[in-house]
């Protein structure tokens, strides 16, 4: 005989049924054809089975269903030895020991399946969207590197409709929308197949937001967009939030999910670095383990606002069920899946587990409906089902409720991921803190201007604005992980929203200013505007209306203190109303100027005295608080630090992703800089100059009277490096602090940095995120007292690990955790059985406190404490002696313990923390660290990254230079690059970057920090007008919220987004204001409202702004309850005027006709209004001898509860004929129709180049956002004949490509397509001097036999939107002719000396082009 049992396993596998399940050995053997039938028996201690192999040759698997004992079936991982015998012919052939482990039955995966998408990466958003339609041999115009989402869509869609037990997901809308226009009619299929469940519509977000480097209305919004479009335009349900790949998220985005009504959230980067528990680097085998997890995959997520959402988090990523498609067979694919399940169950909080089967840009995985029907022939338990996230959720739920569970609270501060995302391509950074201020100030004011009669909210720019803002917010625009050419595409988006926003903000201010009597400031007046809801002091510039001497006087006579640079007039604005203005006189008389001072290298105000070291660099040697004579720092400060970095990550590659530093770093004060100091009427400044590694900087530092911060500005003037990080160091001398940040909404504690490193052998630096600030302080603290109530010291607390007794419910907690993080700790809950949390090797970042609740102090060993009160164990050593590279604290002595040894502990510590602050008594020996109550903060204005160190060094990370992929990569030849031949990551041009170092004792609430944060992002505003008498005061205030500056507005608006849901209403401010407020203490309180024009009813709202429950308005007074770190809406009935006006801000388009398949143009989201009327064209390309041929047109209604009207028309080559005339168009909601027309040449048509547009002209101008596009149109591209000149277009004369490189994109020197359109500028280098303007011209050269209508858009970095004034316009080029489009440039008469570029993007009829860059240089 030759049969062999090569192996013996106990797989948790289960035949039978599911009342009656029966645990499987697996034996597997190796037989020949002679040996037979073979019986295979299995005996134990209490198990036994039988099963029988038919005759075959060679390996062979069999699986014996097992007879467990019934005491025995319980005791689940109990291990049982077992005999295995084979018998052939009734004789034993073969026999082998094995061990039986016990099952537990019952358990399900849920494989879901799914395409990831980013709508912009390294390829473009057309790429990425859709297929090119102009094809040549290869077949694309364009190497096609991965599906398109049409593609996915489409098969996804095609599988459920073959499969019934086909389930997906789809989530964006940046696919979503394209697809849905182009094939309405599918929208039917679509809901059908959500309506029985096999579909489902996730992620209620725009996209997948890097919400960590955005404001909160940034994120709210993609909210808003996300549910709007998905639930009421598409039908579906959206209540999970699907973040796959997001590097890291802000901790108060789980509360704006449940304030949305989402009710869970799935992703896979947050907890344990970038690739999670199993891996560190992607391409790494899985050598690590789940176990490492310190709570189970399923948990609850919780904010600083207490509000949370079931989540998944993913321990093996968003791909692993992709693995199957590569099974050779669906046997395979179920012993893959399987491996797959045992990893994901160690973690599941119940018996239901979640395979994501999917990728980036995947298709249906080959085997997930074959493995769905196979595995549940094969087996009883564990089920293999084919499902969605909803169906995954709902089982954790419902097991949950019947076991009277809930999920473990986690309040888990999930970032750093991904450190470089905070610093690379810094310029738009800058860009989306720019555009997201001004469109909140734009909606400010102009709901007010509105309810006063003044004018009309700018419904549909604003509402774009929005969809941009929420469009660059995706995980890889606004991190910097794009390729050059997207990074151009993105540049113009901001730079739209930004320009969208200030023309509605500045039509606001204009239309006040024309109403605010300013009869008593002589001829001329300006009017200072504050957006924010306190009132305050502060600087504000205006631009003088001509060149006559000016100065500023107040509303008494006398003059105030200004100083004009170039044409700009600066002055001290005092006490500007909150919301509201003050008026001041624009008089004829001389300003100040900027003089040489008294002291070579010290400047001061009232607040502080700042001096200065020539010899180092010009770097800050001292800041004296004169309020307290306390030193701020303990070395030099406003040193520029430059780390040399590696292209790529030497672990993990990915360099734009993370920072890379590789040890060495040349500082500032290395050398000397040229200083000089400068006093004025608004103060002294200090201005260096000098150069660090090749690089060349200007610092300007100044102390302006009336301002209790220091104001710095540093200029990046000019560098050729690679591979650097910029940062800039404050070593602030706040003995036992801890780092604190604003994100959007709250305050948390963060760990320190460790930034000085070589990452190849420290692979984490630790550096973080940050909203409008940072700093070294305290958010809470312990009072710790001796055995007689002495007190003995202060202990600030950042992060937390809350540690449960094993057997308790983490649950139980909850309430100290929400405590916690209100105030601004962020805590992991944990069992005392289970991993610790803070090892670097494992956990994204680390704690500095353990709480051991209740028997969980046994942790602590022969150090544990006794009595029922709160007590305190210090540390062995103190925090930084282990805070130290690669760091593991996870001895229970490493970092301080707080013991609540009882629930009634955890109830007082819950109460105490209302005030952020702990009482408990030392108990052992320890470290007690020296605390000094003060904090010192850096605001920072788009400048998201920092650090600070163990030393108490501040870090803000301003600049970095990374050649690391897709640096460098352009996708659609000819390849662009910066004027000096460099990638646009390399960032060669001149920077400036605005910071404020604000200090003073206690914590940063004492110093209303958030409150600061905003007034340094959101500046006065200034608006000059004439001498008139008017109806509003010249100093007046329309809102006010108290306590001042403990309670910030977040936005104020016409109630509710029509737009986004697909509604024809138009918004009115006076159906409803919504008011969001922000609790910025941590500790909660009575919140006040009032308004200029009365409140008269209130309700509750949820995020997405629908009234709740009504709120009782009291003399106009609306009052209400916030808890601690609550960002709560409100909707208001305020009494305004009638509506009358124009349109306050720009109504429509600038380039019409629009062309409706937007996204070929790489522009980002869809026009204004949304495009609520789309048209889509087939074909889009018609080859044609002359010939009629057929186009079919459909046209598509995006309101849900509006008729749309249009008029459909075809525009026509000259002597071109149809056989469809005119005709109008009436679509029903959310209805669309499809019409057919045949065009036909004229018989002696020309060859050539010809298109022909199908246009709607909308009827739309009265619903919401209808009036934004006045025509929609698509365009056919029509050759006609041969020619050599059509052969280059269509590309037959191309030689035949090899498959492309993933990632390669365009080599330099390839050429590109030809389009039938150049666009030529006249110089390549264009120079200017301050105050001058010059004119680029742009040759746009039409070689086709139609006219062609393009949009062209000037791409230039953020710092240089002001030297372009008019960056959009409509260019139309008639046939075979060429156009000069003269572009202004102006250099600002105030502008230093810099070096930057513009790019001209032109789009048109569905092609994208760029052309050559031009160096603009100001001297």
């Amino acid at each position: 005989m030759t049969v062999q049992i090569t192996r013996v396993s106990s797989p948790e596998l289960f035949v039978g049924s599911d009342d009656d399940p029966r645990q499987v050995l697996r034996i597997e053997l190796h037989r020949t054809s002679a040996d037979g039938v073979l019986g295979v028996r299995v005996e134990g201690d209490g198990v036994s089975g039988t099963a029988e192999l038919p005759a075959g040759d060679g390996d062979a698997r069999v699986e014996v269903p097992l007879d467990v004992d019934a005491e025995l079936r319980t005791r689940y991982g109990a291990e049982v030895a077992a005999t295995v015998t084979v018998e052939a012919g009734g004789a034993e052939v073969a026999r082998d020991a094995g061990v039986i482990v016990i099952a537990e039955p019952g358990w399900t995966m849920v494989m879901v399946s799914h395409f990831h998408y980013d709508p912009v990466w390294w390829n473009t958003q057309a790429a990425y969207t859709t297929s090119w339609d102009l094809q040549g041999p290869d077949g694309t115009t364009r190497p096609v590197y991965t599906h398109n989402a049409f593609s996915l869509v489409d098969a996804h869609l095609k599988l459920a409709l073959r499969d019934p037990a086909y389930c997906f997901v789809l989530a964006e809308l940046d696919y979503l929308k394209p697809y849905f226009d182009t094939f309405p009619e599918n929208r039917a299929v679509l809901r059908r197949l959500i309506a029985e469940g096999r579909v489902e519509i996730i992620g209620g977000t725009y996209n997948e937001p890097n919400t960590n480097l955005t404001g909160a209305e940034t994120t709210i919004r993609n909210i808003v967009y996300g549910v709007g479009y998905q639930r009421d335009i598409l039908g579906g349900d959206p209540r999970n939030a699907w973040q796959l790949d997001v590097f890291g998220h802000d901790p108060q985005f789980p509360g704006y999910l449940a304030k949305a009504g989402l009710t869970g959230s799935a992703w896979a980067r947050g907890p344990f670095h970038q690739w999670g528990p199993l891996r560190q680097a992607w391409g790494d085998p899985k050598s690590g383990t789940a176990a490492v997890m310190q709570f189970h995959s399923e948990f609850e997520w919780i904010s600083p606002s207490g509000d949370g959402v079931l989540t998944h988090y993913m321990p093996d990523h968003y791909g692993p069920g992709w693995d199957l498609q590569h099974a050779p067979s669906v046997e395979a694919a179920g012993d893959t899946a399987y491996q797959l399940f045992a990893t994901l169950k160690t973690v599941a909080a119940t018996k239901n587990t979640l395979l994501p089967v999917g990728g980036d840009y995947t298709p249906p995985n080959n085997w997930i409906t074959a493995l769905h029907h196979d595995w549940a022939e094969r087996y009883a338990w564990p089920k293999f089902v084919c499902g969605t996230t909803k169906h995954f959720m709902d089982r954790v739920r419902a097991e949950l409720d019947t076991e009277g569970r809930k999920p473990s609270p986690q309040s888990r501060d999930m970032n750093p991921i991904y450190t470089g995302k905070d610093v690379s391509y810094i310029d738009t950074k800058q860009a989306q803190r720019a555009a997201e201020v001004a469109a909140v100030d734009a909606e400010k004011l102009g709901t007010y201007a509105d309810l006063l009669g003044l004018g009309r909210f700018a419904e549909a720019s604003l509402d774009k604005v929005w969809r941009q803002l929420a469009y660059g917010a995706h995980h890889d625009a606004i991190t910097g992980s794009e390729s050059d050419q997207v990074y151009i595409d993105l540049v113009t988006g901001w730079r739209e929203a930004h320009d969208l926003s200030d023309e509605a903000r500045t039509a606001s201010l204009e239309a006040f200013a024309a109403r605010i009597d300013t009869s008593a400031f002589g001829a001329h007046a300006i009017v200072v505007t504050n957006t924010l809801s306190f009132a305050r002091t502060d600087l504000v510039t205006v631009e003088l209306p001509d060149d006559s001497p000016r100065t500023v006087v107040g509303a008494d006579g006398e003059q105030v203190p200004s100083v004009v640079e170039g044409n700009k007039l600066t002055f001290l604005a005092e006490d500007v109303p909150s919301l509201g203005w003050r008026g001041y006189g624009l008089v004829d008389g001389t300003a100040g100027t900027w003089g040489p001072a008294e002291s070579t290298d010290a400047v001061e105000n009232e607040f502080f005295t700042v001096t200065v070291d020539p010899s180092r660099g010009g770097a800050v040697s001292g800041i004296v608080d004169k309020r307290t004579g306390r030193q701020v720092l303990k070395g030099l400060g406003n040193e520029l630090r430059v780390y040399q970095e590696y292209p790529d990550h030497p672990r993990f590659g990915e360099g734009p992703w993370h920072l890379t530093p590789s040890g060495p770093v040349v500082g500032s004060t290395e050398a000397p800089a040229k200083v000089f100091t400068q006093s004025g009427p608004l103060g002294s400044r200090v201005i260096s100059r000098g150069e660090v590694d090749g690089i060349s900087y200007e610092s300007v530092i100044t102390a302006y009277a009336g301002l209790d911060r220091i104001e710095f500005t540093t200029r990046i003037l000019d560098h050729a490096q690679s591979d650097r990080l910029v940062r800039v160091k404050f070593p602030a001398d706040v003995p036992g602090a801890l780092p604190l940040s604003e994100v959007a909404g709250a305050v948390v504690g963060r760990g320190f940095g460790l930034i000085d490193v070589d990452v190849e052998q420290a692979p984490w630096t630790l550096d973080n995120p940050a909203n409008t600030w940072f700093g070294l302080g305290s958010t809470a603290r312990i009072a710790l007292t001796d055995a007689d109530g002495n007190h003995v010291g202060t202990r600030p607390l950042a992060v937390a690990e809350i540690v449960v007794p094993d057997g308790s419910e983490p649950a139980d907690v909850r309430d100290l955790v929400v405590a916690l993080a209100r105030v601004g700790v962020t805590a992991t809950t944990s069992l005392a059985g289970g991993s610790r949390y803070g090892s670097l090797k494992v956990d994204s970042n680390l704690p500095d406190l353990r709480i051991l609740v209740a028997d969980a102090a046994a942790l602590l060993g022969d150090d544990t404490g006794s009595g029922s009160d709160p007590y305190y164990v210090p540390p062995r050593t103190a925090l930084a002696e282990v805070w130290q590279p690669n760091a593991d604290v996870r001895d229970v002595r490493a970092i301080p313990a707080l013991v609540l040894p009882t629930a009634e502990a955890v109830a007082t510590a819950v109460e105490q923390l209302g005030q952020a602050r702990i009482t408990a008594t030392v108990s052992g020996d320890g470290v007690i660290e020296d605390f000094s109550d003060v904090t010192v903060a850096l605001l920072t204005y788009g400048l998201p990254g920092f650090a600070v160190d163990a030393t108490g060094a501040l870090h803000a990370s301003l600049l970095r230079s990374c050649t690391g992929w897709p640096s460098g990569i352009w996708i659609d030849p000819p390849r662009r690059s910066t004027p000096d031949g460099s990638s646009f990551q390399l960032q060669h041009w001149t920077h400036e970057f605005r910071y404020a170092l604000s200090t003073g004792e206690g914590d940063w609430r004492a110093l209303q920090l958030p409150a600061r944060g905003q007034e340094f992002s959101s500046p006065l505003l200034a608006a000059t007008t004439t001498a008139h008498d008017g109806t509003l005061p010249a100093t007046h205030s329309l809102l006010q919220v108290s306590p001042e500056r403990d309670v910030l507005v977040s936005t104020l608006k016409p109630a509710g987004n029509p737009i986004a849901h697909g509604s024809g209403r138009a918004s009115d401010p006076r159906d409803g204001v919504t008011l969001r407020l922000i609790e910025a203490t941590g500790l909660g309180g009575t919140a006040t409202v009032t308004s200029a024009l009365p409140i008269t009813g209130a309700t509750h709202a949820d995020l997405l702004e629908s009234r709740g429950a009504p709120i009782e308005v009291a003399d106009g007074k609306l009052t209400v309850e916030l808890t601690g770190s609550a960002v709560d809406t409100f909707v208001l009935d305020l009494d305004g005027a009638a509506a009358e006006g124009e349109i306050l801000g720009q109504a429509g388009e600038l380039a019409q006709p629009s062309y409706s398949r937007y996204w070929l143009h790489n522009r980002g989201p869809a026009q204004m209004g949304f495009l609520p009327v789309s048209l889509s064209v087939s074909p889009t390309v018609a080859r044609t001898a002359g010939k009629p041929f057929e186009v079919s047109m459909v046209i598509a209604n995006q309101y849900v509860d509006a008729v749309a009207e249009g008029t459909l028309t075809l525009d026509l080559p000259a002597g071109w004929t149809t056989d469809q005339p005119d005709r109008a168009v009436r679509l029903e909601p959310g209805g669309y129709v499809r019409h057919l027309a045949y065009v036909n040449p004229p018989e002696s048509c020309e060859p050539g180049q010809y298109f022909v547009a199908a246009r709607v002209v909308t009827k739309t101008d009265e619903l919401a956002g209808g009036a934004g596009v006045q025509a929609v149109e698509d365009v056919v591209t029509v050759f006609v004949g041969e020619s050599p000149e059509l052969t280059a277009v269509l590309g037959f004369g191309m030689a035949p490509t090899e498959p492309p490189d993933h990632g390669a994109g365009a080599v330099e020197g390839e050429p590109g397509r030809a389009t039938g359109l150049t666009v030529s500028p006249s110089t390549r280098d264009l120079r200017l001097t301050a105050g001058t303007t010059e004119t680029l011209e742009l040759e746009f050269l039409n070689s086709t036999s139609s006219e062609i209508r393009a949009e062209l858009q000037l791409a230039s970095p953020y710092g240089t939107w002001s030297w372009l004034p008019e960056p959009v316009r409509s260019v139309v080029v008639p046939p075979k002719a060429s156009v000069t489009v003269p572009v202004p440039v102006v250099a600002p008469a105030d502008a230093g000396p810099a070096h930057a570029w513009v790019l001209p993007k032109v789009m048109w009829f569905g092609r994208a082009q760029y052309a050559p860059t031009v160096r603009l240089e100001i001297r």
